[in-house]
């Protein structure tokens, strides 16, 4: 991701990382692939909006097993129906969206144990959220 996406966007980024989150094994290209396409959508979704901020959170939480990332956004939101079918192939809701990030997403996170999902915002945006077993290996 670049600051330049960032800042021709307008979006404020807000960090709420956990300092004593244990390290996960995994690709770290795969990773950063799957941080980098939920960054973007969130980009993408908070582009239309004028009436609020557009702010990026992400935030990391360990678990008992495992380490939680969420990525939420302050934009247009997720309809409730659509939650499970973004994560399909060639699903898009983009104009010009080819409907395979999510879904290659989701791959890349269960081939490393884990588990992708998403959520409406509370009051506005999205929440993706993925978790990774720890590197310990207990799940």
């Amino acid at each position: 991701m670049t600051s330049n996406e960032l800042l021709k966007g307008g979006v404020t980024v807000r960090t709420e990382l956990a300092a004593d989150a244990p390290p996960v094994l995994g690709d770290r290209i795969q990773l950063q692939q799957v941080i980098l396409n939920l960054v973007r959508n969130a980009i993408d979704a908070m582009s239309t909006i004028g009436d609020r901020p557009r702010e990026l959170l992400i935030r990391s939480a360990k678990d008992t097993n495992s380490v939680l990332i969420q990525i939420e956004d302050s934009g247009s939101g997720l309809d409730p129906e659509q939650a499970e079918r973004i994560f399909e192939p060639f699903f898009t809701t983009k104009p010009q969206g080819l409907g395979m990030g999510l879904s290659i997403s989701r791959s890349i996170i269960e081939a490393h144990g884990g588990r992708l999902w998403a959520s409406p915002g509370l009051s506005h945006g999205a929440v993706f959220q993925f978790t990774l077993p720890k590197a310990d290996g207990r799940r």
